[in-house]
């Protein structure tokens, strides 16, 4: 499968982003959109997650609806040890986000779990792992911006 953005793979990320459908059989309903097989889809997808153009896909949840908790994570790692920190923070299944910013502390993640004492279990084995502490900032009020990438 072609890990290129090809416009077909432009075109399903422009719909997999802004207009994924509900249904029984959404990828037969992209590949009717695209023209293109259901198994065609999925391959496609599946390419686009293996070549790291497309690094996360599933729903966005409002995790404060649904009983669950999260925290804004920040650490201050030093440039040798940037990438494997990022490895280890990314392996647990509730970072929704890890990014890498300019300044003290530079690698900063969102980490969300079913209750506290999982959330506090996992922030522990992380500073475990990386061999620091990471400052924590529970969320006090929650603001969503709408992301729609041009592609």
């Amino acid at each position: 499968m072609n890990d290129t953005l090809d416009e077909k793979n432009k075109d399903l990320l422009k719909i997999l982003q802004k207009e994924f459908p509900i249904s029984e059989r959404p990828y037969l309903e992209i590949a009717k959109k695209l023209n293109i097989t259901e198994d065609e889809v999925i391959s496609r997808i599946e390419s686009l997650i293996d070549s790291s153009i497309l690094r996360k896909f599933g729903a966005i949840i409002n995790v404060k609806k649904i009983g669950y908790v999260s925290i804004l994570g920040a650490i201050d790692v030093i440039e040798e040890n940037i990438e494997e920190t990022a490895k280890i923070i990314n392996k647990y299944p509730g970072v929704t986000h890890n990014y890498l910013r300019e300044g003290h502390p530079n690698i900063w993640f969102t980490l969300i779990e079913p209750n506290k004492e999982i959330l506090e279990k996992n922030l522990a084995k992380i500073e475990e792992k990386v061999g620091t502490k990471i400052i924590k900032m529970p969320v006090k009020q929650m603001f969503k911006i709408g992301v729609k990438l041009v592609i």
